[in-house]
């Protein structure tokens, strides 16, 4: 499957608790709308622990999806809650796109004066002598190395040539977005608003969700036994 913008797609792939309602239905499906819920439900997971729509078999999960309905754990935050509703939206021309998630208050967090923005490829270095020289070392032949480069062939040659330039730091020393802090750290403690973890009720221990509808704007608070 490869995606052309203007065109839609009409494959069935990825894992079923993932898909998008217009899957579940046999539609022709853009791809990056599907692509969004998808990562709502990751997000879904990652936060709480569980999956906002399963079933005991396909066709249970399938009425799932299409309802839209699912649960919002107490202890997620308002601003994490209102991501996921920008995410799991059953009409999918109303799914936001990934610029907008991007602009997010809760993608943002901790990074207000540094906006996320979409990752840029950075050109390729591909005349670097002291790794060609490496691989000259390495016992590639040095015709081959430069044929390859010319080319992009994308072969053992350039992996290797693209390997060799990777730098060896830790994404969490430097203070950029990239490191797992983000994620980890500053959003545990906001989003468990500082419970301790003892206090945090897994999705099978009875606490007060709310019921959050894919299309319905209005969530209704209720106590439930299970996840």
């Amino acid at each position: 499957n490869e995606f052309t913008p203007g065109s839609k797609l009409d494959t069935f792939c990825g894992s079923p608790p993932y898909a998008a309602p217009e899957l579940f239905q046999g539609k022709k499906y853009d791809g990056p709308e599907v692509d969004v819920w998808s990562l709502g439900v990751i997000l879904y997971t990652l936060v709480s622990g569980s999956l906002p729509f399963d079933g005991s078999t396909l066709r249970e999960l399938r009425e799932r999806v299409l309802r839209g309905k699912y649960r919002i754990p107490f202890y997620m935050s308002t601003d994490c809650e209102n991501l996921l509703r920008k995410f799991l939206v059953l009409n999918p021309a109303k799914r936001a796109s990934l610029e907008t998630i991007m602009k997010d208050k809760w993608m943002n967090m901790g990074y207000e004066d540094d906006e996320l923005k979409p990752y840029i490829e950075p050109m390729a270095d591909l005349k670097d002598q002291k790794r060609i020289e490496a691989l000259v070392a390495m016992g590639y032949n040095r015709t081959d190395i430069e044929d390859s480069l010319a080319q992009s062939r994308y072969d053992d040659v350039f992996a290797t040539y693209l390997l060799l330039g990777r730098k060896n730091t830790d994404p969490e020393s430097d203070g950029s977005r990239s490191g797992s802090s983000l994620s980890l750290r500053n959003i545990a403690g906001n989003d468990a608003n500082a419970v301790p973890n003892s206090a945090v009720q897994s999705p099978t221990h009875r606490g007060v969700h709310r019921s959050i509808s894919a299309s319905s704007t209005k969530p209704s608070r209720r106590a439930s036994s299970g996840g």
